[in-house]
This record gives structure tokens, sequence and C-alpha cells, in this order.
């Protein structure tokens, strides 16, 4: 009978592992999908707001950067609402919604008319996706404890890889069937990320108790208030802020520092591959190490990733031609591939559940991190702007390295972890 036990034992363990691995590699591939839909047609946003008659590039360049920006604000704004209403009503609902309303919302731009129906529904964008913060709390739902980290790298993975695809194919679409139609294709393969997600994720999950919740929009703005009183999370909310801040004070500004260590060749086509470089490399080593964080702590890793990515940014302000560049961007995309998983991973670990039930908040934990991303990636941008405008563009460097610095050298006192089990 103990014999018969033990194996019925054993394969319910099998099963469960194999249910939870089958789960994320199905994630996985949904997240693929929207990032590479990501990068089919909004690198190229600036070619497309041209078409629709705003004026000379300097309108062009002014229209771009309001869209971006307003379409960060309105993502960050509505991370935590959309998180708070996973942990209440399944955090699989909200992988369909950034995956089938986002679909609907990006087709509808390849048919704007005027810059103010695009602006209208790059905001109505904003609202509605939320890719990362969606699969990354439905990934932590069903992964064991030990292995968050590995998930999260996957999921960081099918990010970097999408970036660097998506934009090779977008490109190939517009030059042979235009803006318009890019669009179009975007928005199918978010479609098709929502039917890959319904046919092959699998969720149980189990509602919080209703004397724990209150209803409308009190009751969660009540919970994202609950979950911001969090002194830990609130520390790794400004640190991921300021690591996003860094990152996003470089990335616009590479186009014109390519530009002018190279005059005669080729920006965009230099800068794709720049991008494709730091990308697939950082797709590789973002499992690696989501791996090796799983087994080490992920505080640690996370300060070998702030400390090596801050190093590695010094020089590529010293650069002399394209080539440095390019291999610096490259070794840069080793600690990329390890810097989100790992924080986010930090965070998770950290997440307990409700003391009075099973129930955890993964959902308004990931929403409340996402919204210090998306005010990064908002104002990143326009620092580098201005950085670059008044000390240089090699400046733009030097302040990202001493970001990421700081970082890393305050981790060790301002965030602890929790003691792993062997």
């Amino acid at each position: 009978m103990a014999v018969l036990n033990e194996t019925l034992e054993r394969a319910s363990t099998d099963a469960a592992t194999v249910s939870w691995q089958r789960n994320l590699y199905a994630l996985t591939a949904a997240a693929f999908l929207m990032f590479t839909a990501f990068g089919f047609v909004f690198p190229f946003l600036p070619l497309f707001i041209a078409q629709l008659g705003v004026g000379d590039v300097q309108q062009v360049e002014v229209w771009s950067g309001v869209s971006s920006f307003g379409q960060a604000i309105v993502l960050s704004v509505f991370s935590p609402i959309w998180g708070a209403l996973a942990d209440r009503h399944g955090r699989r609902l909200m992988v369909l919604r950034a995956a089938f309303g986002g679909g609907v919302i990006i087709a509808l731009m390849g048919l704007s008319q005027n810059i103010w129906q695009f602006m209208g529904l790059r905001l109505v964008q904003g609202a509605m996706t939320g890719v990362v913060a969606a699969a990354s709390a439905l990934a932590i739902s069903f992964v064991p404890r030990n292995r968050i980290g590995t998930a999260l790298g996957l999921i960081q993975m099918s990010s970097f890889a999408g970036n660097a695809v998506g934009p090779s194919l977008g490109g190939f679409t517009a030059d042979h069937f235009g803006y318009r139609l890019s669009f179009v294709f975007s928005g199918g393969l978010f479609i098709l990320a929502g039917i890959v997600t319904v046919l092959f994720v699998k969720e149980h999950f189990i509602p919080p108790p209703p004397e724990q919740t209150k209803p409308g929009l009190t009751g969660i703005l009540r919970d994202i208030r609950s979950r911001g009183r969090d002194k830990q999370l609130l520390i790794m909310m400004v640190v991921l802020f300021s690591a996003q801040f860094g990152v996003n004070v470089v990335q616009p500004m590479l186009p014109l520092f390519v530009q002018y260590l190279d005059p005669g060749e080729s920006a965009a086509t230099l800068t794709g591959l720049i991008f494709t470089v730091a990308g697939v490399v950082a797709a590789v080593s973002s499992l690696i190490w989501g791996r090796l964080g799983d087994r080490i702590g992920y505080r640690r890793l996370l300060i070998g990733m702030a400390l090596g990515a801050g190093l590695i940014y010094i020089p590529q302000a010293l650069v002399v031609n394209v080539i440095q560049l390019i291999a610096l961007r490259g070794i840069l995309g080793v600690f990329d591939g390890g810097l989100l998983p790992s924080a986010n991973a930090l965070i998770a670990s950290s997440t307990q559940p409700n003391q009075r039930s099973s129930h955890t908040a993964h959902g308004t934990t990931y929403g409340l991190v996402y919204l210090a991303n998306g005010l990064g990636f908002a104002l990143g941008p326009l620092a580098g702007g201005v950085i670059a405008a008044t000390l240089g563009l090699r400046n733009v460097f030097f302040l990202t390295a001493a970001i990421l610095l700081v970082i890393g050298m305050y981790l060790p006192f301002g965030v602890k972890e929790q003691r792993r089990a062997s």
C-alpha cells in the first residue's frame, strides 16, 4: 500500500511538472508573438506619421515624441488598475485583454486618416496593452517558487527575441505592402497570440474571499494603495524606474550617435544592426541568468547585472567608430538580459500570500512595477534629448553608467531577500 501511494504521489508530481512547463512554454510563445508584433510597426512610426500630413520633418519629430510619451504615460496609469483586476478575476484574462484588445486597436491604427485619429488610438493602445506585466503575473501564478527566475527569464527572452525579429519583418512588409498593411499584420500577430493563450495556457484561478475585497473602483484603488505600502516594493520600483530611465536616456540617441561616428554610412541600417546584435545576445543571456538566479539568489544576480551594465556604458562614450559601438552594445546585452528578470524575480520571491488566505497580489504587484517602468520609459528620452543638446551625445552614456553603478552599490544595503530553501 505504501509503495502504491508513493507511486501515485510521484505520478501526480510528474504531471504537475509537465503542466506548468507546458503552460510556461505556451505563454512564452504567445508573448513572443506580441513582442514581434510591437517590433513590426512601432520602430517605423515616424515614417507613418509623416504620411499623415503633419508638416515638415521637425513636426514629424515632435509628434513622434508626443506619441511615445503619451502612450507610455497611459500605460503607466493603467498598469496597476489592470493588475488589481487580475488579482480579482484571473491573470490569464489580462493576457487575453492585451492580446485581443491590443490586436484590434493596432490594426485600426493603419486606418488613421489624420494625426488626431492616430493619437487617440495610440493612447487607447497604451491603456489596452501592458504585455510584460500581464505575462509575468500569470507565469508566477503557476510556476514553482524555486523556478521563478527561469520563468521570468523566458518571458524576458521572448521580449528581446521579438524586438530583434519584429523590425526586420516589419521593414520588409512595409517596403513591399505599405505601412498601413503592416498595422494589420501586427494586429493579426496579437490575435494569434490570444488564440495560443486560449488553447494552450491554463489557469486554476481561485478568487479572493468576498470579505477581503471591496467592489468597484474604490476597492481597486484600495488594493493598489495597500500593496503600495510595502517598503521593499517601493524601493524596487525606484530601482526599476532608475534603470529604465537610464537605459532610455541612451536608446533614442543611438541613431544620432551612429551618424556622428560615421556620417558616410546609413545610420538607420547600422542602428538596426546594433539593436539586433544586442537583442539576440540579451535573449540568450536572459534564460541563462534566470536559471542562475534560481540557484544563487536574485539580489546577488541583480547587483552583478547593474554593476556590469554600468561599467560597459563607460567605454561606449569613448568609442571612435561604429564597430567598437556594436561590439560594446553586444557585451551590454549580456547584462541587459539579466537585469529585468532578476529584479522581477526578486520582487516575486518577496510577495507573500495574504495572511488570511492563500491569495497573492502578483497582478497588483507587477502593475505597480510597470507603473515605475513606464515612467522611466516616458521620461528617459526627454532627459536624453536635453542632455545631448546641452552637454553632447557622449555624456548620455556617462549619465546612464552613473545611474546603474549607483543602483548596484545601493542594492546590498537597501534591498533584502528572503532566505532561500536549500
